[in-house]
């Protein structure tokens, strides 16, 4: 029986566990693990390579060690949050620009999915969900006036953008949380999903997955 291997790269929002009380079997990582298992009928294997505080500019620069070197068949990759913020994790402060700048994120993103395609990795790029009104930062004055995802929906659309350039598939994360305001409740700190955010996530991957693996891959 063929297994299936699938890397999940990303932040602290693929990472999950041990943040807002999110335990490694309620990531949506393990989630997709299980689910796709059950719903293939044969192994699968979903190694985390996720990282707190990370960006593309930096997660391009392990992508051969965390991603390449276990020869996936698929590659999940969900980046924008910490892209799109003001924090900088160097001094625990606020800068007034964000950490990546668009274009820099989009270009960098779309790189990364060119090096996973030329080895032959199928990619599922993945938009970060929406922030919310929690987030302790939400004092600083750009969110007080343009609204807490004014820059979040921008990089979110950017990774639409590059899943169509490139004609990859695109779990949206931050549309499915955005039509559905209840669904804000689920991140307490108004940056990282609880159980709840993850299952839906996880949800959300699963029904993309399963096509590409039963050789049914959407048009």
């Amino acid at each position: 029986m063929t297994s299936v291997r699938i890397v999940a790269l990303g932040d602290s929002i693929t990472n999950g566990a041990g943040l807002v009380g999110v335990k490694e079997a309620e990531t949506f990582r393990e989630i997709v693990g299980h689910e796709l298992a059950r719903r293939l009928g044969r192994p699968v294997e979903v190694i985390n390579a996720g990282v707190n505080g990370d960006v593309v500019t930096l997660a391009i620069q392990r992508l051969r060690r965390d991603v390449l070197s276990r020869k996936p068949d698929v590659a999940t990759v969900m980046f924008g949050g910490n892209e799109a913020g003001f924090y900088r994790p160097e001094t625990g402060g606020f800068a007034d620009t964000p950490r990546v700048p668009l274009d820099r994120f989009k270009t960098t993103l779309a790189q990364i999915v060119d090096r996973l395609q030329a080895a032959g990795i199928t990619v599922v790029l993945m938009t970060c969900p929406p922030m919310t009104e929690r987030y302790w930062g939400m004092h600083l004055e750009p969110y007080q006036k343009h609204g807490i995802n004014f820059l979040v929906k921008q990089y979110a659309q950017a990774a639409r953008d590059v899943a169509a350039e490139k004609r990859v598939e695109l779990v949206d994360v931050y549309r499915a949380f955005e039509q559905s305001p209840e669904r804000l409740d689920y991140f307490p700190d108004g940056l990282h999903p609880d159980a709840r955010g993850h299952r839906v996530i996880a949800d959300l991957l699963v029904e993309r997955l399963v096509p590409i693996f039963s050789g049914n891959k959407p048009q």
